[in-house]
């Protein structure tokens, strides 16, 4: 299977403690990047900020992808668009208005009015508490609250949209 320009490049979890707390609360895919073509990604990470990557390296981090394709002709606009934002930080703090762009968030303003992806409300919580103990302590160690409701993004929710196709693993 080859990669092509503006597929979605889905992780799920790698069961690293982020990877546990965000599966809990969202589903597997814990991670999402957009093939700049067959070799190079861009994606937003804690490491990384908005960094372009090989794809070998990408998955050597961060495991097989599932791949969808989105059902759009041209891809050109949503890969500059992505690309603007390279060198930016990431959104720790998954506010809407946070500095830098979360992995989601990236996907979002990429594909812009293109691809409308169901609105999500953030959620923290894990089988038995609304704000999981995970997310409780890494809030409070960035001094804000956690974001509960807040308006947000998750890569569990883009993967259903209808308007992607499941194309494969990598």
């Amino acid at each position: 299977m080859a990669v092509k320009a503006g597929d979605l490049l889905f992780i799920k979890n790698q069961h690293e403690p982020m990877d546990e707390a965000i599966a809990a609360a969202t589903g597997s895919y814990v991670h999402v990047g957009i093939a700049v073509d067959a070799q190079t990604v861009i994606h937003a990470s804690p490491r990384y900020g908005v960094a372009v990557q090989g794809l070998m390296q990408f998955q050597a981090e961060f495991g097989r992808p599932d791949v969808y394709r989105p059902q759009i002709d041209d891809v050109t606009d949503v890969i500059a668009r992505a690309k603007t934002y390279v060198g930016q930080p990431y959104n720790a703090t998954f506010y809407p208005d946070g500095d830098g762009l979360y992995c989601s968030q990236l996907v979002e303003v990429a594909f812009g009015e293109l691809i409308r992806f169901a609105p999500q409300l953030l959620r923290f919580h894990d089988a038995t508490h609304e704000i999981s103990a995970y997310w409780q302590g890494y809030y409070d160690k960035l001094g804000v609250a956690v974001p509960v409701g807040q308006p947000g993004s998750n890569p569990e929710a883009m993967a259903k949209s209808p308007q992607l196709t499941f194309i494969g693993t990598l």
